[in-house]
């Protein structure tokens, strides 16, 4: 196990009811009572929540003004919006209600307020491998923020991490800082029972591979975090199909909300050197294609586990035999291992997702450019790292539709 620190502000309240906390929180942190409310496109005012939410804001005498038209992949030209909007207003709380897209754009929005440069120059900065010092917009501070969730999945309400997307240049980049963190999180299970059978299924899918990123490492002597990760996993495998089958099953939806805390929460994450080099893949599919990002994961993830598994099989296997239950019967690591990846994809599959990006609109055009993208900033990946070739032979495995000759020849 390595070395590592760990801190995580803020206060999560979860379970049935809890959204009863929401005013009183708010005004722990608006002194003025006037707060940014910013939300999806369409699910939020459908399902209902969007009353509950305002009666509460308005009982309280909390003034708010909305964004509304949060994306699937959400995008800067709103968070630019909503940073001009709490300056002109004066707004000094922003309260994102919704997945992880709503969260993501509340810290981009509460993160630019602060900034004296651009936002977006925040998130090309990070990417770009050069000492902070040299650096032109690092997020440092921002207004401050909480988030109601009402989609398991990207766990964006326990982690301090913001994701994306620039639909005028086609890129998708991330920032990661302490000023991100919430200061609470409702995660009431019943704000969930809407959500559709689809999006429940790439949410389980996303927060898996969230798991996998940290789990298929290479760090030794690390036998707890292993467990910890293998019990999320077998979770999630047993009430995704539950939700889906049955949307108001209040213990399933439960467990997967708390599992997609989980699966993004630094406490899962240190002690091991993670991956992510397939999230950075899928980033550049969403952000040419805007195909959703679970599952834009759940088609990707097992073309990278193909490509590096013989760096390390033996945590395949171990996967296979703790999860799934898959019994050598003489194998080696990597024959288990295999049966393990194509186990994952028929979980997937059996849960309504595609297993190819043709089959999810994805056009093979694309992806020679989304091989070149995902490396810009160098090398990707800590399990077997990874140069572009690599990356488009990965997009390639997943594609399910004809590939033209000398496209990898030509990298």
């Amino acid at each position: 196990m390595d070395n590592f620190e760990y801190e995580k502000p803020g206060r999560m309240f979860f379970g049935r009811g809890q959204l009863a906390a929401l005013a009183e929180q708010i005004a722990k942190f608006s002194p003025s009572k006037r707060i940014l409310l910013t939300y999806g496109e369409r699910h939020l005012k459908a399902s209902g929540v969007y009353d509950q939410i305002v009666g509460l804001l308005r009982a309280a005498g909390i003034g708010f003004e909305e964004l509304p038209g949060v994306h699937s992949n959400p995008r800067v030209n709103l968070v630019r919006d909503g940073i001009a909007l709490c300056r002109e207003q004066e707004l000094d709380f922003v309260l994102g209600v919704g997945g992880g897209s709503t969260s993501d754009t509340a810290k981009a929005v509460a993160a630019g307020v602060k900034l004296k440069g651009p936002i977006w120059g925040a998130y090309e900065d990070f990417h770009t491998r050069i000492p902070e010092s040299e650096k032109r917009c690092v997020v440092r501070e921002a207004l401050p923020f909480g988030v109601v969730m009402t989609k398991a999945g990207t766990g964006s309400d326990f982690d301090c991490t913001s994701v994306m997307s620039n639909w005028d240049t086609h890129e998708k980049l991330m920032v990661i800082a302490p000023a991100l963190f919430p200061k609470f999180t409702v995660c009431d299970p019943e704000l969930t029972f809407t959500l559709p059978a689809d999006q429940t299924a790439y949410g389980t899918a996303d927060m898996m591979t969230h798991v996998f990123e940290q789990y298929f490492s290479h760090t030794s002597d690390s036998p707890a975090q292993d467990r910890i990760k293998e019990g999320l996993l077998k979770t999630m495998i047993e009430c995704g199909p539950v939700a889906i089958a049955e949307p108001t099953n209040y213990a399933a939806r439960a467990n997967l909300l708390y599992c997609a805390s989980w699966a993004c929460s630094q406490l899962a994450q240190v002690g091991v050197v993670n991956d992510w080099a397939s999230h950075l893949i899928e980033h550049e599919l969403s952000a040419a294609t805007d195909v959703n990002h679970g599952l834009g994961m759940a088609i990707v993830y097992p073309g990278w586990m193909r490509h590096v598994i013989e760096a390390g099989p033996e945590k395949f296997a171990q996967y296979g035999e703790r999860v799934w239950g898959i019994s050598r019967a003489g194998r080696n690591d990597l024959e288990v291992g295999h049966e393990a990846i194509d186990r994952t994809q028929a979980f997937w599959s059996s849960m309504g997702i595609a297993t190819t990006l043709a089959e999810a609109g994805v056009e093979a055009d694309v992806l020679p450019r989304a091989a070149r993208q995902a490396v810009r900033f160098g090398l990707i990946g800590a399990y077997r790292p990874l140069n572009e070739a690599n990356v488009l032979e990965i997009l390639h495995s997943v594609a399910g539709a004809p590939v033209e000759a000398g496209e990898l020849a030509a990298v």
